[in-house]
């Protein structure tokens, strides 16, 4: 046919065309924001259903193709594309990726990524690095450092209860409630011991999870693409990924560089089929399981629609099933030492509630709303108000390198990381989707879990991975040097899209009251106030769990993510203290000191509290002190 021939069509025939087209573009409109319902002159518009949008497009489509089968929609799109991308050869995805010796990375290529990495990371993190004594906010932040500080505590002492921490005395495997982020504290627990102080050595510690992340995707799309200006990219939109600024005050969310190792551990089995390399991958999975339970969970997901996809798609199915086997079964074994005190802590506090997982499952329009803290696009636009975990816009510019990766003709790894990002996203939705109820009907963990959204990194992942990918498809035919002006270009202006404004505090200073425990045994306190059982205050008790790394006695207080029925009645009780009620529940909690602090009381209402502990026989007041001018005091509660 030639090109004269294939412009004539009848105009019929172009109209049903750009009829399913429009049809097909307004269906992933309604399907992203909700659609709309509008009242026009007494007449009201509804347009709010996605999927009968796409089976009339299909329809359309259908009689079209019946009716005139020449040049169809979706022919003239592969042809055009072909045309832009110049039928670009990309690297063979059915060679194994560590094979070729021009595909590895010299010791000189990964010291020059990792010090564009630390700086990048040090930009664009900035004040971070100035403020190494001070923390996002005064929540989470400060429960990640005692949990890496009470690791490093627990481990020389008596490390086969590690899990029964400190807190919500008397509850046992306090440090399952939530992430107990087991490997990064042992890996910490070193520089700590040496007396590194904790909030510097955690600040720092944060950091270095973002190079990792950068470094851990370069060798990934390094070996799938074979072009270092195309690894650098994906390095750069996984490291910055706006997930991470959303999330700035979530230490165990940082970890995710386990996970493009594990992939690459997985095309180097599929490649090659060796075992060492699929317990590699175990290995891999079972590092980021014992690192952020979310992303371990998620990526055990993941990584079986990406073996499936490039296992078939390479015709590699039975050479690695047995080494992917394999290391599956090294990662549940590294994963094992988890399983007791997690049921545990399940048989206690119950299984998540549904409600609870509904409000945070996201939405398809929350890939349109940028986080609050985004420079570049917080007021540009937006498609609702801000919600916790929902802010999931991912960059346009990593979005349309994807998008250049996923036009036909496609590889089997690229179709595997396409089906991932559908995999990702889909899951995100929780709730709100399909996929969701299968794994929490089928899969335990996902009982446990309370965020879907944060399936959102793996979005990233893969959006990550498919953007190296097109960066190597427009880059194919460049030379070097312009390989990598293109490719600093585009860096640039993921950075940009990725900026975030950035404020910090800094933590509790120590009061000197805490030093007369120094040298005591291991006691039982309650430490005063204590915030009302609402949900909304409860996370102000992180302040006591941060504070016991001065003294580590075993408290009524803590702060996690789960909260024992125990301490939400040791709660409600101290809200009258110190009536009879509550000091008799500290007896039968066999409380040894009581710890009041006016700081958080305020003046008048601990003067009311001093006051009324002086007409009890049962509180004996054992010492005082003060802390930049408020002070603090310790009672023995007599049995």
């Amino acid at each position: 046919m030639t090109d004269a021939s294939r412009t004539r069509l009848p105009r019929w025939v172009r109209a049903a065309d750009a009829a399913t087209l429009l049809l097909a573009l307004l269906g992933c409109t309604v399907l992203v924001t909700g659609g709309f319902r509008r009242t026009i002159a007494g007449v009201i518009i509804s347009v709010t259903s996605a999927t009968r949008i796409f089976a009339v497009a299909f329809l359309v489509g259908l009689a079209r193709h019946v009716a005139f089968r020449r040049q169809s929609p979706w022919q003239r799109a592969v042809d055009f594309g072909r045309r832009v991308m110049h039928d670009v050869p990309l690297p063979d995805d059915d060679v194994q990726a560590a094979g070729a010796p021009a595909r590895r990375v010299s010791p000189a290529e990964l010291a020059a990524v990792t010090v564009v990495m630390v700086v990048l990371t040090l930009v664009m993190t900035y004040p971070q690095i100035a403020r190494l004594d001070s923390v996002r906010d005064l929540g989470d932040p400060l429960f990640s450092i005692w949990r890496l500080s009470w690791i490093a505590h627990q481990l020389p002492r008596d490390p086969l209860h590690l899990f029964d921490a400190n807190i919500f005395y008397p509850e046992r495997y306090t440090l399952a409630l939530s992430d107990s982020i087991v490997l990064p504290g042992i890996a910490g627990a070193p520089f700590l011991w040496l007396g590194v102080p904790p909030v510097p050595w955690y600040n720092l510690y944060f950091l270095a999870t973002f190079v990792l992340s950068g470094l851990a995707m370069y060798a990934l799309v390094r070996a799938l693409t074979g072009q270092p200006p195309a690894a650098l990219l994906a390095a750069v939109v996984f490291a910055f990924y706006p997930f991470r600024f959303e999330h700035y005050s979530h230490f165990e969310l940082q970890f995710s560089f386990w996970m493009p190792l594990a992939l690459l551990a997985l095309h180097r089995t599929v490649a090659g089929g060796r075992w060492r390399d699929g317990l590699l991958t175990g290995a891999a999975v079972g590092g980021q399981m014992l690192s952020c339970m979310y992303f371990g969970v998620f990526l055990a997901t993941y990584i079986v629609v990406i073996w499936a996809a490039t296992a078939v798609g390479s015709s590699r199915v039975i050479a690695s099933v047995k080494p992917v086997l394999a290391g599956g079964g090294l990662a549940i074994l590294l994963a094992a030492p988890l399983a007791a005190p997690y049921l545990q802590v399940r048989a206690t506090v119950g299984e998540r509630q549904l409600t609870e997982v509904e409000y945070y499952s996201a939405w398809p329009s929350s890939y349109l709303n940028p986080h609050f803290s985004r420079t570049t696009y917080a007021n540009l636009f937006s498609s609702g108000p801000h919600e916790p975990e929902k802010d999931l816009f991912p960059g346009v510019l990593a979005t349309l390198l994807a998008l250049v990766a996923m036009w036909p003709p496609l590889s089997a790894r690229r179709i595997a990381y396409t089906l991932g990002l559908l995999l990702a996203f889909e899951a995100s939705l929780g709730t709100h989707g399909y996929l969701f109820w299968f794994l929490y009907d089928y899969v335990a963990p996902y009982r446990g879990l309370r965020v879907p959204a944060r399936f959102s990194m793996l979005v990233g992942l893969s959006l990550a991975v498919l953007a190296g990918y097109g960066v190597a498809r427009c880059s194919a035919r460049l030379r070097p040097s312009r390989r990598y002006l293109l490719a600093a270009v585009f860096v640039a202006v993921v950075l940009f899209e990725s900026r975030a404004t950035l404020s910090f505090e800094r933590p509790y200073r120590p009061h000197a009251i805490y030093a007369w425990f120094a040298g005591l045994p291991t006691s039982v306190i309650a430490e005063l106030p204590v915030p009302a059982p609402d949900v909304s205050e409860l996370w102000r008790d992180v302040r006591f769990s941060y504070l016991s790394t001065l003294h580590w006695q075993r408290m009524l207080n803590g702060n996690s993510g789960s909260y024992p029925k125990s301490y939400l009645g040791f709660s409600a009780a101290m809200q009258a203290f110190p009536d009879d009620r509550s000091v008799g529940l500290l007896g039968d909690r066999r409380v040894d000191y009581v710890v009041l602090h006016e700081e958080f009381y305020g003046r008048e209402k601990y003067r009311s509290v001093v006051d009324a502990i002086e007409t009890r026989q049962d509180l004996q007041r054992v010492t005082s002190a003060v802390s930049d001018g408020w002070e603090a005091r310790i009672y023995r509660l007599v049995k």
